[in-house]
């Protein structure tokens, strides 16, 4: 007997990843049932496209008895989206795709609201997908790494487009520290699952007239890493940019085996920085009704990526 192919939904189109993950979700054989977005035309169009119903609201998503729900809202609607699943009863695991929280205040409103809710809610970068970068993982032994350096660029101009400049806002999106410096943490917690920024000095720069952008075009963090279970601490770089051109990410450890480092493939996007294989993992636990990601293990991403963006933001003067 064939079995029924899992059925997911979509609660939010803020952002370009629900378009990718839409299509990984198709190509993998499952079925999308319905969409909802406060933007009625985006979510008639994604269904067009895509397939499902278009519902009025979060709740209706529900009535369709997804398997998985994947939420891409603003960073300050995500709770209002969790507790709306959470009132009727839902049952189907969430994933929230990046970012999740853009301040300490959303950190902590979004960890209330995950406490509360009475199904499993996971979050990540893709990047904690990308195939070299897990093969790296498989490497690293967490007491013989000496230091780390991460990089990571996004051109931040496709955060200042019509309806989606909230991206670049520090306080509604979290800016380029917070929107790119994500990757940069996943990268770091991937290869060092639970390290803890404990403190650190940053720096920002804007490109003076040329720069339209309100948050940062580079940022840099020299922070304490604390290693889980408090193994040790361990000094780590950070360097964020949002400039033009490609993307890039990239990580470095120092080891007292030598150096492990990785700079990932940004040709083939969907399958070497993780898109496919994040919806890959969803189907895989959402069979289960498990999620991957879970905020139990994502919180530490979500956390110290706001703390860096606050370090590197309240840098000396002249620094910025």
């Amino acid at each position: 007997m064939t079995e029924s192919p899992l059925r997911v939904a979509f609660a939010g189109l803020a952002h370009s990843h629900p378009h990718a993950d839409a299509g990984n979700v198709l190509s993998l054989g499952a079925e999308i049932v319905g969409v909802y977005d406060v933007d009625t035309r985006a979510s008639l169009a994604f269904a067009s496209r895509f397939g499902g119903s278009n519902v009025p609201s979060v709740e209706g998503l529900t009535r369709l008895q997804p398997d998985i729900v994947i939420a891409t809202p603003r960073p300050d609607e995500v709770t209002s989206v969790l507790r709306a699943l959470g009132a009727v009863g839902a049952t189907a695991p969430v994933f929230v795709n990046k970012v999740i929280a853009a301040s300490m205040r959303d950190f902590a409103a979004v960890d209330r609201a995950i406490t509360a809710a009475a199904v499993p809610v996971g979050t990540s970068s893709v990047l904690r997908f990308a195939p070299a970068l897990t093969a790296l993982a498989a490497e690293v032994v967490a007491e013989h790494v000496l230091g780390v350096r991460v990089y990571a660029q996004h051109d931040n101009a496709a955060f200042q487009q019509p309806g989606r400049d909230w991206q670049d806002d520090p306080v509604l999106g979290g800016g380029t520290l917070v929107t790119v410096g994500v990757h940069a943490w996943e990268m770091v917690d991937t290869l060092l699952p639970g390290a803890d920024l404990t403190g650190g000095s940053g720096w920002t720069r804007r490109g003076g007239g040329v720069s339209a952008t309100r948050s940062e075009d580079a940022a840099g963090i020299d922070g304490v890493l604390r290693l889980g279970g408090g193994l040790q601490d361990i000094p780590v770089q950070v360097l964020v940019t949002g400039v033009p051109g490609a993307d890039a990410y990239a990580v470095e450890l120092v080891t007292t085996d030598g150096i492990l480092s990785v700079a990932l493939d940004t040709e083939e996007p969907n399958i070497s920085l993780g898109f496919e294989g994040l919806i890959r993992a969803l189907l895989a636990d959402g069979a289960s009704a498990r999620v991957v990601a879970p905020w139990s293990q994502a919180r530490m991403v979500v956390s110290n990526t706001i703390r860096a963006a606050e370090i590197a933001r309240t840098a000396a003067p002249g620094l910025n």
